[in-house]
């Protein structure tokens, strides 16, 4: 994704990508707002050793979202293709062949997402998480297979496995985004009321983080829950997770307001003794732009390039 977005954006728009089952871009237009919306990155300089957590978080994330695709499957009698996922098996495939099961590919997809996320609900209960044993009930196998078969490609270490929640927070993340891409679309000009709800779906987003896929941080929720008070629509982590840095979505008028919010509030406070120059590079603003190209200044290259004449290079 973030190397989609590096060479397909562009100036004025947000970018909606898929990857499933071709990968495809679309632009939606951002409408004119009575207020500018800017984005603001905000670096939370906590960074997650992944050698050393990836078993409890990153590697985790995977495997409890595989067993909870395979074991979802089962439930329904399906069998899974494979695909080019971690581990062969991903919650975004078992949506594909429920729907094709029930004939309901050709439904918008809003429609198709609300049925796996109500399926999630009624059959992966256990809120306290699975057992080992009890998911290799579920799926017929033993518990020597399902450890061969999806806990031996990389180092996992969990008693239970919380797959009620991560299935959860993936197919209403989906949700959010096509949320927010409709309230784009179907707008000539955001209201209010439209650019308050944007918000609520990125708060709505980093809530599920934090609770659903557990996969922020403390100093994350606190510059989120910061940057709301100083006058934020919408704030959320971005990237991996377990630190790392933070988007949000303000008018321009907030701009100043939150950035000294912030500095006082956390980076003066966490890191008494940060630099000027550290301090500077913590925060950055930022408006859709274009994404990365080759500016060619040769008049003879300009015309190679703009004429296709790749036989005279």
């Amino acid at each position: 994704m973030d190397q989609a977005a590096s060479i397909f954006s562009r100036r004025g728009y947000l970018l909606y990508t898929q990857f499933f089952p071709n990968f495809s871009v679309q632009h939606v237009p951002i409408p004119k707002a009575s207020e500018e919306i800017t984005f603001l990155m905000a670096q939370s300089f906590v960074t997650s050793n992944k050698a050393e957590t990836a078993p409890r978080h990153y590697n985790l994330r995977v495997a409890e979202c595989t067993l909870a695709s395979v074991v979802l499957a089962a439930q329904h009698g399906l069998t899974l293709p494979k695909d080019n996922s971690s581990l062969g098996y991903s919650l975004r495939n078992f949506h594909e062949e429920l729907m094709r099961k029930e004939g309901r590919l050709g439904d918008p997809l809003e429609y198709q997402i609300d049925s796996v996320i109500q399926t999630t609900m009624e059959l992966l209960t256990q809120e306290q998480g699975y057992t080992r044993e009890e998911i290799a009930k579920l799926l017929g196998i033993t518990v020597a297979d399902l450890e061969a078969k999806y806990l031996s490609s990389f180092p996992v270490q969990a008693e239970r496995f919380l797959l009620r929640q991560r299935a959860l927070h993936c197919f209403t993340e989906a949700r959010r985004v096509l949320d927010f891409k409709a309230c784009l679309a179907k707008a000539t000009t955001l209201d209010e009321r439209r650019i308050e709800y944007l918000g609520q779906l990125l708060n709505e987003s980093q809530a599920s983080c934090r609770t659903q896929y557990e996969c922020s941080a403390t100093e994350v929720d606190d510059i989120c829950a910061i940057a709301r008070r100083a006058g934020t629509w919408g704030s959320r982590l971005t990237g991996a997770g377990w630190g790392g840095c933070t988007v949000h979505m303000l008018p321009q008028s907030k701009v100043d307001a939150v950035i000294k919010a912030l500095k006082e509030e956390y980076y003066l406070k966490k890191f008494p003794d940060i630099s000027e120059e550290k301090l500077a590079q913590a925060m950055v603003i930022s408006k859709p732009s274009n994404g990365s190209f080759v500016y060619v200044s040769s008049p003879w290259l300009r015309y190679v390039v703009d004429h296709h004449d790749c036989a005279s290079c």
